[in-house]
Parts: C-alpha cells; structure tokens; sequence
C-alpha cells in the first residue's frame, strides 16, 4: 500500500452540477457553505457507503420549537434531500448513531425546567427517504448520557446520576415508554459504556464501581430485550491496579474479551476524590470464559518499545531510567496519560485497540497591584489555553487477550477546546493507515505491525479554485467514510484576489479524500 502522489481530492459546489476540473476524469467533489465565522453549528453523520448526513441548528422558532435543517448527500456529495425538523428549543445535541438504514440523533436538555414536559429526544432519521420520527421523554434530573446505543426496537441509554451514582434507561419506540432497567444506587459507580452482543441476542452495561477505598472493580451487566438480567460478570483487577475503561468484544457464544486502560494505585487504597480520574499507566486485556472472568494482561506503556513517540519525552524517559535501574521493585514505576479510547477494530481473529493521548495546556499570567501602602504586589494565576494532543497508539490483541504488537504515531500542532477522537486508523489487505485533519493538510501514516512502512507526510487539502490561499484552517476534522474513502470536514478562511467581490471568505468545507 502507498500514498500515490498523495490524497486523491476531488471536490463538487453545493450550489452547481458536477463540474470537471481540466485533466480529471472526475467530478469536483467538494462542498463549500459560506459562513461568517467557525462558530456556526454545523455537523457531519457519517452514513457509510450511503452517503453522509449535514445538519444544523437555526435560529428560526416557533412555539416552544427549534428548527434543525438536515441535508442528505449520496457518495458522489450530491445532495438528495432536504428537511426542517423542529426540535424542542430547551433541547442541544449530544450524540449520533447509525444503525442499518437509519439515523438516530440524540437530543438532551441537563437543566429542565417545571414547565418543560420532557427533557430527552431521540430523532430516527430515514436516510434513503428523509422520513423521521421524534421520540420524547424524561430521565432523572442532572443525569448526563454517556452513551446510546439501538436494541431491536429499543434506545438504550447510559446513564450518570449526581453523587456518583449510575444507571441504564430504555426507550421503547413502539409504545414510546422510557424506563429504568438498573440503577446503581448503593455503591459508586460510572458507567463506562454499552455493548451489543448480536450473537446471543443481548445487550451489556459496563460499570466502573468502587465499594471502598480498598475495594474496586468493574461489573457487565447483561439484559434481553425484555430488560431482564440474564448475567453478572465481575472483573476484579490485578493487585495495585485500577480499571480506567473497557470495550467489550465477542469472540464466540462463551468467551469475550475485556480491553480498556488501567492506572497504578499507588500504595494499598484510593480514595472516593480520585478514584473516578481517568489517567492511565497502560492498558489490558481480560479474558471471560462463560461469564467467568479467566486470563488477564496488563501492559505498562513503559514496556512498549514502539510507542515512545506520543509519550511527554522527560517524564518518560526518566521513568524508563528508574525501571531499568529497579529490578523486582515492590512499588511498579509508571507514567500517566489521558487518554480518548476508541471502539474496538476487528479483522479476522485480531483486534485492534486504539488510544488517542492528550493533556490539558495553560499558560502563566501575572499583574501587579499595589496594596495599601503603594507596594507592588505580583499576583499569577493560570489560564486554561485547551487540550494537546501529541500521540496515538495502536495494539493488535489475540482472541486469547495477548498483545501481538504495538505502534504509535505522533500528532502535532492539535490544541483545542473540543475534546474529541480525531485520529483515522484504516485497515487495508496489506498495511494499516493512520491519518488526521489540521490545518488543511492531511497527516498521515503506514505502518505493518511494528514496522514503519511510510513516516509522516503531510498532504495539502485542495480548495474550489486554483489560486485560493488557505489562510486560516479550524476546527477541521476526518473520519473514514467507506472502502478506501475519508471525509475531512472543518472551516476554512481562504483569500483569492481574482475573485470579483470575493476575495476573502470563510467556508465550512467537506472534502472526499481517497487513500491509495
């Protein structure tokens, strides 16, 4: 696999049929929407090889109504069809799913008033034919959804409660009911995600509970369709161990795997304060045999030889320092990391674990006021500057829960107030693709297991016209669409001087981006 010559783009203008750029066999494949700024609200749906899904939030209302405008485009970016869909005003988006022909969009509102009849909605969205229904209902007051997921003919929701407490919510789209399936009310929990188990017919809640300072562990909670509680499965960690998060994957009808991030607990407790931080030392896999929790794994990120490169280069390196000079230590030597866990990639009888790591970045402002007597007086406080991002990783796991290999790519140049999954890891038949979207060039690269088949390279997303110049790229962001396709989205501010009465302009653009 290689990069020949770079990303193919091809680009097409909302607002005109395909055009065909001189010596291109095909179509421009680009979308550009004028805008005054990048705080315009715009999203991207992926719908797979169907295309993908533009919506919006208006200013337009009516009643206790907010309109959202979504637009349908096929693969080839033409648009297909257009709705205005009110959505209750008290009402902001928080999450999206696709599930076979439809899309389910979920909107919550955290501080519902007396007066507001509900405080959720759940729009199902016909993609091929732009039909939709509005399911509405009401979920305790203060719970914030960690996640959603579709069951048969239900919406399932997890749930966090206030005082550390967590729960699993059911949306019936027949008879519109939402109720509880289980709540967590004695000990402190989070839930940590859902998991749907096509091949038994069942759906799992993956809870993070904490009993004691003492005593921790994590419970999958295991229902039908009915809501009835078919299993139990609890997961205890290693000594001096603590479970951060977990993504469930089935290998067959009696065995799963367990594969999420782990941190080193520091002595012989935690306490209730920080037990809840997400700051992982590594990550692992367990192994359950029918409903049995069996082989586990832990792998320390200073034992990965082939993901030096996103660690922070001091921190890091005194640590491996100190762990090579420490043989049999009672106290395990580690290094902590945020970390934005992705799903589980499956191909063949491997599974791919992916970890994008960040940290929080502030800078130091000091002023000077005099007190009473004329004196200056220095006064510093720190200012939140965003999120850094500077690496992810890839493992490749066994069906028995061994780590086959590791890898790593460095991200540069990502600080930002919107935390979220921006790195692309492609599977082809040969090489693996690692690739994300930053200031209008795509950075990407090949690796096969622990070899590096092309470094980093940076290619340069194509604009409408020739002599554009990108000035200014943000918010920009890539996810793979179908087979060999990507679409990288975001804002631009591009100036052309031989365009009459538009030399300057700010876009939200969509480009299709192909990797060969």
């Amino acid at each position: 696999m290689k990069l020949n010559s770079g990303f193919i783009l091809l680009f097409f203008c909302i607002l005109a049929l395909p055009v065909f750029l001189p010596g291109q066999n095909d179509p421009l494949l680009r979308i550009e929407i004028d805008t005054k700024s990048d705080d315009a609200t715009y999203k991207i749906a992926n719908c797979g090889d169907q295309g993908f899904v533009m919506f919006y939030e208006t200013t337009i209302t009516q009643d206790n109504y907010k309109f959202w405008v979504y637009l349908f485009h096929n693969k080839f970016m033409q648009e297909v069809w257009k709705k205005d869909i009110p959505v209750y005003d008290n009402m902001k988006y928080r999450r999206q799913i696709l599930k076979d022909d439809y899309l389910y969009i979920l909107y919550h509102d955290i501080d519902k008033k007396k007066s507001e009849s509900y405080n959720y909605q759940i729009l199902k969205l016909n993609i091929a034919k732009g039909r939709y229904e509005l399911f509405s209902g009401n979920i305790p007051d203060n719970a914030r959804f960690s996640d959603f997921e579709i069951f048969e003919n239900l919406v399932i929701g997890a749930l966090d409660l206030d005082d550390d407490q967590s729960a699993i919510y059911s949306l019936n789209m027949t008879s519109r009911e939402t109720k509880p399936v289980f709540e967590m009310q004695i000990d402190k929990s989070k839930i940590k995600g859902l998991y749907i188990d096509t091949l038994n017919n069942s759906y799992f809640g993956i809870f993070n509970v904490r009993t004691s300072k003492s005593e921790y562990y994590f419970l999958l909670k295991e229902f039908d369709v009915n809501g009835n509680d078919l299993n139990s499965i609890l997961i205890l960690p290693d000594a001096n161990k603590k479970l951060n998060s977990g993504k469930l994957v089935t290998i067959n009808e009696n065995e799963k795997l367990l594969i999420g991030t782990y941190d080193v607990v520091k002595g012989s407790s935690i306490d209730k304060k920080n037990y809840f931080d997400s700051e992982s030392s590594g990550f692992y896999s367990i192994k359950i045999k029918d409903n049995r929790q069996a082989d586990s794994y832990y792998y320390n990120f200073l034992d990965l030889e082939n993901m030096t490169g996103y660690l922070k280069s001091n921190e890091y390196h005194q640590a491996r320092k100190k762990a090579s000079k420490k043989d049999n230590s009672k106290e395990e030597l580690s290094v902590g990391f945020d970390l934005l866990i992705h799903d589980i990639v499956q191909k063949d009888s491997l599974y791919y674990f992916v970890a994008e790591a960040y940290y929080e970045e502030y800078h130091t402002v000091t002023s000077t006021y005099y007190d009473y007597y004329g004196h200056p007086v220095p006064v510093s406080y720190s200012v939140f500057d965003g999120f850094r991002y500077f690496n992810a990783f890839i493992s490749c796991i066994n069906k028995d829960g061994i780590k086959i290999w590791d890898n790593g790519m460095e991200i540069f140049n990502i600080l930002t107030y919107d935390l979220k999954k921006r790195v692309n890891v492609y599977l082809s038949d040969e090489d693996i693709l690692m690739a994300y979207n930053r200031e209008g060039k795509i950075a990407a690269k090949i690796i096969n297991g622990t070899d590096v088949i092309e470094g980093m390279e940076y290619f340069p997303l194509e604009s409408t016209y020739t002599k554009d110049k990108i000035m200014e790229d943000t918010k920009s962001s890539m996810e793979y669409w179908y087979d060999n396709y990507f679409l990288a989205y975001g804002f631009q501010t591009i100036r052309n001087n031989s365009l009459v009465n538009r030399s300057k302009r700010v876009v939200f653009y969509i480009n299709k981006v192909a990797f060969e």
